[in-house]
């Protein structure tokens, strides 16, 4: 008996031990992505919001350039760097903390303002 609860106790302690190396894949498992790469349009802002409108589509490329395109305007060409969770726009040093996650089967990109940008900006992937 004594042996079951240290084999149990073992198991349980492996368990919580292998957590935190597991958990930073949990929107892969679910079927979501790490990758600002594809299509994706703006159904949230909140904060300063000048330059951006609701219902933008947001293209991004490998290459590294993104067409951003608000409704019923001209495309604007950008240039863009994703490393660790860090979004920056080359033209305008414009740089967002990028999250992920899936609410309701659909993929969701959350770009949080750095460096005094006040702004919140949540798309929905169109496509990868």
């Amino acid at each position: 008996m004594i042996l079951k609860y240290k084999v149990l106790k073992f198991i349980l302690f492996i368990t919580l031990l292998w957590f935190p190396f597991t958990g930073s894949d949990c929107v892969k498992s679910l079927g979501g992505t790490t990758s600002v790469i594809g299509s994706w349009e703006l159904v949230k802002m909140l904060g300063n919001t000048q330059d951006v409108c609701l219902g933008e589509i947001a293209n991004f490329q490998e290459s590294g350039s993104a067409t951003l395109t608000c409704p019923n305007t001209s495309p604007v060409q950008r240039t863009y760097t994703y490393s660790n969770d860090i979004l920056t726009y080359s033209e305008t040093s414009l740089s967002y903390t990028v999250s992920f996650s899936v609410q309701n089967g659909v993929q969701k990109m959350v770009l949080k303002g750095r460096n005094g940008v006040d702004r919140q900006l949540t798309y929905n992937q169109l496509s990868k």
